[in-house]
């Protein structure tokens, strides 16, 4: 960097986020003739039975877990700490238990996405070449409590009955291939704000720390384009390497009609704006490019996230139709995730607990327009569709944010009341 003829450095923010799940968790727990059942909603029941039987010093095959429909969520919500409580309580009262938590309770204490910031740095030398780059994300573990629910340490009754408990050390850095003479990527963790038993404790939420790591790094990659007066899939495709990669940025402009130029545009009056933007992941070998194109409202600061053009290759395709249904329910979260989602707290308890502490993207608000290009490779082996197309939202909606109105939001979510400051 101290070669360098113009450093562009950025900082980026990501919140605390809630599973924030359909409908709070339930569960029941029977214990009777040395043997305990458990009927569950959690995504994990065979872990949750598991969990069980350590809480109640059985062996594994005298514990059952049974799985009954309840509200669903992608890593770890308020499920597994339901039927922990529900186990200590039925084993102190000698009969069958049914925990069923409140709205309040369930976004209040489930476990978050973790909060997080990123900091980017590019060296450009003389001829308006990027000869370095640094990228170092500080945030919350991924795995304060692990995701499987399998250990008492890692529910909130074994916290607070006081079980030994260690905090996992999980974080990651960016998964793409661009290509800079000098590149360092790097992560560090944050201790736990509390103890045990926090309201705050961190774990899997949709894409592990994903959509925070790419908001920011993507961000940035738009960020350097318009410092050199590039167009942004131009300067992408002078430094992405990977053949699959280069492809699936390709596909994603040709389908969404991308006229090259740089951001932002300079031709818009009035106080609706549009703008377009890209972005793109890779995720264990999946790969991922979208193209979002937003409506701002200047007076209000509501954006509309209009229409969404996605490529995605993740292998071989077995369910081209499932594969399209993922990566729309990938998107319509991640615009949540980015337009609204934000878990508020103050020094007694978390403060986001309901709809309206907590909202999330409303019907009216959802894309009018969902493009998928599915590229197939029978030659490769699947890897996975449930969670990478999330990656890129965030940042493909903040880079057409700044195309629209020449204003950068380093911070999610974009509220209206941030995105009227940041137009003001």
């Amino acid at each position: 960097m101290v070669a360098a003829a113009r450093v562009i450095e950025a900082e980026y923010e990501w919140p605390f986020q809630s599973h924030a799940s359909m409908g709070p968790a339930c569960a029941v727990v029977e214990i009777k003739d040395g043997q305990a059942t458990l009927w569950t909603g959690s995504q994990k029941p065979h872990y949750a039975r598991d969990g069980i039987a350590a809480m109640l010093h059985m062996p594994v095959e005298n514990v059952r877990a049974i799985w009954v429909p309840g509200p669903g969520s992608y890593g770890r919500n308020d499920a597994g700490d339901a039927a922990m409580d529900a186990a200590v309580l039925a084993k102190a009262v000698s009969r069958p238990v049914r925990v069923q938590y409140t709205r309040a309770q369930a976004t209040g204490w489930d476990p978050k996405g973790p909060a997080s910031i990123h900091r980017a740095r590019a060296a450009i030398d003389g001829s308006g070449q990027v000869f370095a780059y640094e990228f170092t994300s500080k945030g919350f573990s991924r795995l304060d409590v692990f995701s499987r629910e399998g250990k008492p340490p890692d529910t909130l009754a074994g916290q607070l009955m006081g079980v030994a408990i260690r905090s996992g050390d999980a974080f990651r850095v960016p998964e793409e291939s661009y290509e800079f003479a000098n590149k360092r990527l790097a992560w560090e963790t944050i201790a736990p704000l509390l103890g045990r038993a926090s309201p705050l404790r961190t774990s899997h939420l949709r894409d592990p720390v994903g959509p925070q790591v790419h908001f920011a790094s993507e961000s940035f990659m738009d960020e350097v384009a318009a410092a050199l007066g590039l167009d942004p899939i131009e300067f992408r495709l002078r430094h992405v390497k990977a053949a699959r990669d280069v492809a699936v940025i390709k596909a994603a402009a040709e389908k969404a009609g991308w006229q090259a130029r740089p951001s932002p545009r300079k031709d818009q009056t009035g106080n609706t704006v549009s703008g377009r933007g890209v972005a793109y992941a890779q995720r264990s070998g999946t790969r991922v490019a979208i193209v979002a194109e937003v409506e701002v409202d200047r007076a209000s600061g509501k954006i509309w996230a209009r229409k969404f053009t996605v490529a995605h290759d993740c292998g071989q395709i077995i369910n081209p139709d499932g594969l399209k249904h993922t990566i729309e329910g990938n998107i319509v979260q991640g615009v949540s995730r980015t337009l609204w989602e934000e878990v508020k707290f103050d020094a007694n308890n978390v403060t986001s607990v309901d709809w309206m502490t907590y909202p999330i993207l409303d019907i009216a608000e959802a894309p009018e327009t969902i493009d998928v290009v599915l590229i197939n490779h029978p030659e490769v082996l699947p890897s996975g569709a449930g969670e990478p197309s999330t990656r890129p939202v965030a940042a493909a909606i903040a880079n057409a944010i700044f195309d629209a109105t020449g204003v950068r939001i380093r911070r999610v979510p974009f509220s209206p009341d941030r995105v009227k400051q940041a137009l003001s």
